[in-house]
């Protein structure tokens, strides 16, 4: 009897094969718009969060973002590329004469140092984003052929007239000159360049977007109350562009926003602070004087608390009021919109249901300047109602607790005050004694 025996297929391997956990989900797999194709972020099996992958001086880089949203891991993968760019590169500044080194031959390195410094605490990561991408974008387009011995006065004053042309701002044009004597002043460093040539000056106009009234500060928290719940119409550019099935819970005015506006004009803090103000860090203090003690992350480099004025203890008192009833008042809870825990749009969607209202009480602009005013237009009206309503108060502590300096104080936030505001304190007399 014959025996036959059972041979498996020669291509059975090939439609048998299981992936690994960590293989990319194919539909997953994202480019990132104006960067390198073989950036690309994607998702596993084997992990919530999005991961990394990037082939640069033929290897193959891979990290997790950890974040499971989509469009922080973009962000994320564009600071990955920049750094793991920088690492590379950082030792290989390309040896040639002098005479021959190109302004672009040294960014790299340069902005590897700048990550240094970032990594020591010397420099910000919002800080190094910034300058990363005012150099990859504007700054080395215009320089990074030119020989680095060639560029002096005249370059740079045509670079300045090139931002000109573009319509960018004094502010703007100063910012990208301070890029550019960075990376002028690492190439001295390394002896690439003999000297750091001299720069133009740029003379900077500010204008501050100026506070509000107080009669426009009770119209905004009147008309904010008694619009809650309402859709906001017309969505404005950047709404758009985020799409409007990606917007639509947060274009409605919700019941958080009068209460934003008074804590910020009651406790002097910056619109960035609303993203990390958690329960945590405040503290009621009740004794001689009622206030608030705001124990914030470290912002603009100050660490120290902030202290706010007795109506901020109310609105506070009503937040976690409101807060206990949806199970949002634990320490790790946010103050404002705690639903929300990717914080990377909060401001976003607080500005935009704030610039609806400031447009139905006619409050959108500075009457002095014309300047567009915006949620920190609150900041500049605590500050300034302190300073003409806060008594014989002296700069240096209102500064202080603003956590700011007195120059700033001068040079902003009191830019908006007149002589007839304090017309009592230029009339008063001394007592005689």
């Amino acid at each position: 009897m014959l025996e036959f025996k059972y041979e498996a297929p020669a291509n059975d391997d090939a439609f048998n094969k299981r992936k690994h956990p960590t293989s990319a989900i194919e539909h997953s797999v994202s480019a990132i718009k104006d960067y390198p194709h073989k950036l690309r972020i994607y998702q596993t099996n084997s992990s919530p969060f999005w991961q990394v992958r990037c082939f640069i001086k033929g290897k193959v880089h891979t990290q997790s973002l950890k974040t499971s949203f989509r469009n922080v891991a973009m962000r994320a993968a564009k600071e990955f590329f920049h750094i793991k760019v920088a690492e590379l590169y950082q030792s290989k500044i390309v040896e040639r004469e002098i005479s021959e080194t190109l302004f672009g031959d040294v960014i790299e390195s340069a902005i590897a140092k700048e990550n240094s410094r970032a990594k020591r605490g010397e420099l910000s990561k919002l800080g190094l984003t910034i300058f990363t991408n005012r150099v990859l974008k504007t700054v080395n387009p215009y320089f990074g052929k030119m020989p680095l011995k060639a560029i002096g006065y005249k370059q740079i004053d045509d670079f300045i007239q090139y931002l000109t042309k573009n319509e960018s701002s004094t502010t703007t044009i100063q910012q990208y000159i301070v890029a550019t004597r960075k990376i002028l002043n690492h190439a001295y460093e390394h002896q690439l360049i003999h000297h750091v040539p001299k720069f133009p000056t740029i003379k900077v106009a500010h204008t501050p977007r100026g506070s509000f009234s107080l009669s426009e500060y009770k119209a905004l928290v009147r008309t904010s109350k008694q619009h809650i719940g309402r859709q906001i119409t017309a969505l404005d550019k950047t709404q758009k562009k985020r799409g409007r099935f990606l917007v639509n819970d947060f274009t409605f005015i919700t019941d958080e926003l009068q209460w934003m506006i008074r804590f910020m004009v009651n406790s002097f803090i910056r619109p960035t602070d609303l993203k990390n103000l958690q329960h945590k860090h405040v503290t009621v203090v009740r004794g001689h004087n009622t206030y608030l003690r705001l124990n914030l992350p470290e912002s603009k480099k100050h660490d120290k608390p902030i202290v706010t004025m007795q109506g901020a203890v109310f609105v506070y008192e009503k937040l976690l009021e409101h807060h206990k009833k949806n199970h949002h008042a634990s320490p790790d809870d946010y103050l404002f919109m705690p639903s929300l825990k990717d914080r990377t749009h909060l401001l976003l969607y607080l500005g935009w249901q704030f610039m609806y209202v400031q447009k139905l009480t006619s409050t959108e602009r500075n009457v002095a300047n014309g300047m567009k005013r915006t949620l920190y237009s609150l900041r500049h009206t605590a500050i300034t109602f302190r300073l003409l309503y806060g008594g014989n108060i002296d700069l240096l502590t209102l500064a202080r607790n603003a956590r700011t300096s007195v120059e700033m104080v001068e040079k902003f936030y009191s830019s908006n005050l007149s002589a007839e505001m304090n017309i009592d304190l230029l009339q008063g007399k001394r007592k005689k004694t």
